[in-house]
């Protein structure tokens, strides 16, 4: 029996300025030189999967003509540290063919169906399975890394989680209608609030639908640890550690092993006290510590770790501990017995204060002011420079439910 062919991999970047990288503070690669001289292409001149300067305008034919070996060098981007741990689920025949269409200050509808974004989505789709043809591939998968947030701030929850699911739902209808063979795969990392209440509704959209469909949209963990040149666009090694953070995600879900983010799964409240349950991630539970800049990871000092009761209006009850207790548990004090739970959700990551910017700048976390928490694993695989990958819990809001022992 003839082994099966080997497989193309069709690797693309969607949203705006955090992977498209703007303004030009370009990540320092690893090592010089391309990440597979085999078994990695793009289509940009110089081995850089950005292929136009505004890749939301339609592209012409020839800048999809050929492939070339993707690069690793000073100006690579997100989308390079993820393909280089992508590479790591494939197969040494199999090919992955990355471009960068993300450009700045772009909203979610530019790239939905119809739309010139979306056409240069089908193209990069059509020339990615006549090469699979040429080459005797099976054109199996798409992944799409998905980073867009901050131009959609003040969407409504339920308005950018419709566009997102259609954004989706198209994306999967075109990888059909290319004859692909495999399903989506759709990675996006969580968008860091910095809108006050009743403006958040993009970081919980995004959760949302990777919950409502678990194995094809994959959260890959939040953006706000992580280092900004101004307050919102990353600084080099950031950029570096978010594509590392996506292709682990990526890798993980294509080996079979999937991908679960740091998160609330209950909180059970008896009396005062509250014990919240985590879910995900790797590594044991901790608290993070306010750092001692300047470091590239981290967050600002964050009362009861960015844990925030929020009752019905007329009912003060608030936190007034929260302490790890488990290897995914908080315990957390309330200053009061509540008198119900009706109407009362409790949130962690929308700390009081929320404002600009978003992300900490000059390697001091007390400088940010987005959305975040105090809370991260210890870690398992390792990152790009040499540290393993914390995962950070995500911006969410639950609703608590009396313990059944209470």
């Amino acid at each position: 029996m003839a082994a099966p062919a080997a497989r193309l991999v069709l690797y693309l970047g969607l949203g705006q300025s955090l992977l498209a990288l703007v303004p030009r503070l370009r990540p320092l690669g690893e090592t010089p030189g391309p990440l597979d001289p085999q078994r990695a292409w793009v289509f940009g001149a110089g081995g850089d999967p950005r292929v136009a300067a505004d890749p939301t305008q339609d592209l012409p034919e020839a800048l999809l003509a050929a492939p070339v070996a993707h690069l690793r060098h000073g100006r690579s981007g997100p989308l390079t540290a993820a393909s280089a741990a992508m590479l790591e689920a494939l197969g040494p025949e199999d090919r992955l063919l990355t471009v960068n269409l993300a450009r700045r200050n772009a909203a979610i509808d530019l790239f939905l169906p119809g739309g010139a974004a979306f056409r240069n989505v089908e193209r990069c789709l059509a020339r990615a399975a006549a090469l699979a043809g040429e080459q005797g591939l099976r054109f199996e998968r798409l992944v799409v890394s998905w980073v867009q947030g901050q131009a959609d701030s003040r969407t409504p929850h339920q308005v950018y989680l419709a566009r997102l699911g259609a954004l989706v739902d198209g994306l999967e209808a075109a990888f059909a209608a290319t004859g692909g063979r495999g399903r989506l795969v759709f990675c996006l990392s969580q968008t860091t609030a910095f809108y006050q209440a009743g403006r958040r509704g993009v970081p919980l959209a995004q959760l949302e639908l990777a919950e409502a469909r678990a194995g094809q949209v994959v959260l890959a963990g939040p953006e706000y640890m992580l280092e900004r040149s101004d307050g919102v666009h990353l600084k080099p090694r950031g950029a570096v550690r978010l594509g590392a953070l996506h292709g682990r995600a990526i890798r993980r879900v294509l080996t079979g092993a999937g991908c679960t983010p740091l998160r609330m799964i209950d909180a059970r409240v008896a009396g005062a006290e509250v014990k919240v349950t985590f879910a995900g991630g790797q590594g044991d539970l901790e608290p993070a510590a306010a750092a001692a800049g300047p470091v590239e990871v981290g967050v600002r000092a964050l009362a009861h770790l960015g844990f925030v009761w929020q009752p019905p209006r007329g009912m003060a009850t608030r936190i007034v501990d929260a302490r790890v207790s488990g290897p995914r548990e908080v315990s957390l004090t309330l200053s009061e017995t509540p008198p119900h739970l009706e109407k009362t959700l409790l949130a962690l990551g929308f700390p009081d204060g929320i404002a600009m910017p978003e992300g900490f700048v000059a390697g001091d976390p007390a400088t940010a002011r987005g959305g975040a928490t105090g809370l991260r694993t210890g870690g398992g695989d390792p990152g790009p420079f040499g540290e393993p990958i914390q995962d950070w819990a995500l911006l969410q809001r639950i609703v608590p439910r009396w313990s059944q022992s209470a």
